[in-house]
Order: structure tokens, then C-alpha cells, then sequence
């Protein structure tokens, strides 16, 4: 882990700061016990890939301050980067993907997934048209070694290598003030959808993921401190909150923003139309790729047996990831409807629990009351749809 020192600095800046918040492990959950002052780490993934990833430095709040008022940094080191080359690559990529890549251009970005042949996700993926003849896929770590098989299985005659560095690294910047952040260390904010490299920095990949301004940046492991240097220097310039935040600030911020994620909310047991996602991670006006037949054929004879929604809690009782959800009755609950994938107190909803959960089409219309066991009761909630 390249940043492990500028996790340890970062921490030492804290101080003695105290807070009080419980909750499990689960990468999903949002919270944990904490004290201020020392990093803290989870396990992410299982395996040879597996990782360890930053959960706080401790003060999840003032990390998750800088997310909504200013910069904060995240070291992403669950996610990386595999390069495709070759003058057949973007057309390989078009024909192994859900998402349309063959009109990517130079500078593009497009989210989809990679599937098997029964439809079921095996991988989200982030794909950006670098220049002509090489594009870049960025990851989660965990799922490299399944990309880079499903790409070699469809490479026949065609004119493509695939580059799967270990050295590929991953962090990433939001924020309100990352345009002018970045225009201090002489760099500018790409467009959302799009990407943008330097030398000094790296490749910048636009994604809002958290409701504000975001980059990914793709870089060498070598070259992360001068990078983050750069960065973390140009950011002493502004006159906003700037620090580095772990996972569980991340977390919250995202599932406010609803944003659901690999691994968590969605798996390799999940279909497309699963997700919430089908509207940007699926095109219905390309060619061929694996798992096609069956996502085409939902989309016009049916829909899935389960998707997933948002829950909007009253108040700041909060569900834990895997909980139950139930139909609203009067009396002792039946069979549960659903199940949470995430959950989260969202200060930007006035500190009431936000979750997504996993849903039984018959029971996940907008709008229908609900109910979960949180913090030892059971508290009603609202689906509400995530797909917008």
C-alpha cells in the first residue's frame, strides 16, 4: 500500500478526536466503533486479489464534511486498471460488453457490465477510449483476473494485447471545490463522462459517484506520492476543507446518493435488470455480446423476479446490511420482501437512515410502505426507485 504514510500523517492530524458510532465490518455497512486518531482498515475481497482498504483516519465525520463541503481524497486501493491495445480493441470491447463502445470516442467513457452467458454480472466496468488503439478499463481489483480471461476468450484473429499491470494504482478526489483544486496543481476538471491525462497527475476519470464532483485517477504505483503530493499541495491553496477520507465516509456518501456498488448491492448472482442500473450500463441498440439473448428478452417479455430500491427511513434508526425487509403490517411480520445491501445515516437528509435493498418485484412500486428491524424495532420505511 503506497499511502500508507500519508494514511499515518493524515491520522497524527486528527489527534485525540473521539466519536462514538457502532455498526459491523460488512463493507456494505457505513459505520464503526472508532477513536480518533489511527487509521483503520477492512479486508476487501477474497483470494490472491484480496486488499486492504483505508476505512478512516479517525473522524468519519470530518472526512465525510470534506466529501460534501470541499476535497477529499480516497485512497481506492480496491480498484485498478487494465489497458487493452491493439487497433481490433475497441471493437473487441464492444462485442464483449453490455454498453455501446464502438462510438466511444477518443476521450469517452461508458459504464457497463460483463456478463456470462445466462446474463448473470460478472464484472462492472468503467471503460475509456484513451486514443486510437488503446483503451483502458478501470476495476475492482478482485475482478481482474475475470475480465482479462473473458477477454482473451474472444480474441481470435484480432489485432489486440492486453496489459494487466500490477503496478496499476488507483485514488481518487471529491468534492465541490476539485475543479479548483486541480486548476491550482495546473490541471482541469474533465467533463462528467469523460477523460483526461497527465503526465504529472495521471489519467482522470469523471465520475460523479458521490453526488458531487469526482476523479478516478489511473496511475502508475511509482508515481502515486508525486501525484498525491501535487495534489494534496494544490489543495492547501484553496480556502475549503481538504483531507483524506477511508471507505466508510465514501460509503455514506454514496449510498445518499444512491449509488449502488459491485460486490455490495449487486453480485455475481444478479442480472442487468437487478440493478437499478440498466439505463446506464446497458445499450438495447448494439450488436452481440455474451448474455444478450437474456437481458433482451426481460426487457421485452418480462422483468426480473427481484430489483433494487431505495429505503428512506424517518428518523436516524438504522438497518444493518443483510437485514430483512417486511411487508407493513399490523401484526407479527410474515415473509420477508427483501433484503438490505446497504445502509447509512445521511446527514445530508437531516441525519435520517437511508438504505438499498434488494426487492421482490411485487412488492418494489415507488412509494410503498415498508418495514425493517433497526436499532431493535421495527421502524417503517418508503421504497423509492433509484433508477433516475
Amino acid at each position: 500500500m503506497p499511502l500508507r504514510e500519508v494514511h499515518n500523517r493524515a491520522a497524527a492530524d486528527i489527534g485525540k478526536t473521539s466519536i462514538d458510532l457502532s455498526g459491523s465490518t460488512r463493507p456494505g455497512q457505513s459505520e464503526l466503533g472508532l477513536a480518533g486518531g489511527e487509521p483503520e482498515y477492512l479486508s476487501w475481497g477474497d483470494g490472491p486479489a484480496a486488499c486492504q482498504v483505508l476505512a478512516t483516519i479517525g473522524s468519519v465525520e470530518l472526512e465525510y464534511a470534506a466529501i460534501r463541503r470541499g476535497v477529499a481524497f480516497v485512497d481506492a486501493a480496491n480498484r485498478t486498471a487494465v489497458r487493452v491495445r491493439g487497433v481490433d480493441a475497441r471493437d473487441l470491447l464492444d462485442r464483449l460488453v453490455t454498453q455501446k463502445i464502438a462510438d466511444l470516442s477518443e476521450g469517452g467513457l461508458a459504464q457497463g457490465f460483463l456478463l456470462d452467458r445466462t446474463g448473470r454480472i460478472l464484472a462492472d466496468l468503467v471503460i475509456g477510449h484513451l486514443s486510437d488503439g488503446e483503451m483502458m478499463i478501470e476495476i475492482d481489483r478482485t475482478d481482474v483476473e475475470t475480465v482479462v480471461s473473458a477477454i482473451q476468450d474472444m480474441v481470435f484473429v484480432d489485432d489486440v494485447q492486453i496489459c494487466s499491470d500490477e503496478t496499476a494504482y488507483v485514488f481518487e478526489i471529491h468534492g465541490p471545490s476539485v475543479a479548483e483544486l486541480l486548476q491550482h496543481a495546473g490541471a482541469e476538471l474533465p467533463d462528467e463522462g469523460r477523460l483526461t491525462s497527465y503526465e504529472n497527475i495521471g489519467t482522470m476519470l469523471r465520475l460523479d459517484t458521490l453526488g458531487v464532483p469526482g476523479v478516478r485517477i489511473c496511475l502508475k504505483r511509482e508515481s502515486v506520492m508525486d501525484a498525491w503530493n501535487r495534489l494534496e499541495s494544490a489543495g492547501q491553496k484553496g480556502d475549503y476543507p481538504c483531507r483524506l477520507a477511508g471507505w466508510y465516509a465514501f460509503n455514506m456518501a454514496r449510498v445518499e446518493s444512491l449509488s449502488p456498488w459491485a460486490h455490495i448491492d449487486f453480485g455475481p448472482t444478479s442480472l442487468p435488470h437487478e440493478t437499478g442500473l440498466l439505463a446506464k450500463r446497458v445499450s438495447f441498440t448494439k450488436g452481440c455480446y455474451p448474455g444478450q439473448e437474456v437481458v433482451a428478452r426481460m426487457e421485452n417479455l418480462g422483468h426480473p423476479k427481484q430489483i433494487l430500491r431505495s429505503l428512506s427511513l424517518p428518523d436516524e434508526r438504522l438497518p444493518i446490511a443483510g437485514g430483512q425487509v417486511f411487508a407493513l403490517g399490523e401484526s407479527a411480520p410474515g415473509d420477508p420482501i427483501g433484503n438490505i445491501t446497504s445502509s447509512t445515516p445521511s446527514p445530508r437528509h437531516g441525519g435520517r437512515s437511508v438504505a438499498m435493498a434488494v426487492m421482490k418485484w411485487s412488492a418494489a412500486d415507488s412509494g410503498t410502505p415498508v418495514q425493517v428491524f433497526a436499532d431493535g424495532e421495527f421502524v417503517q420505511a418508503v421504497v423509492e426507485d433509484i433508477s433516475g
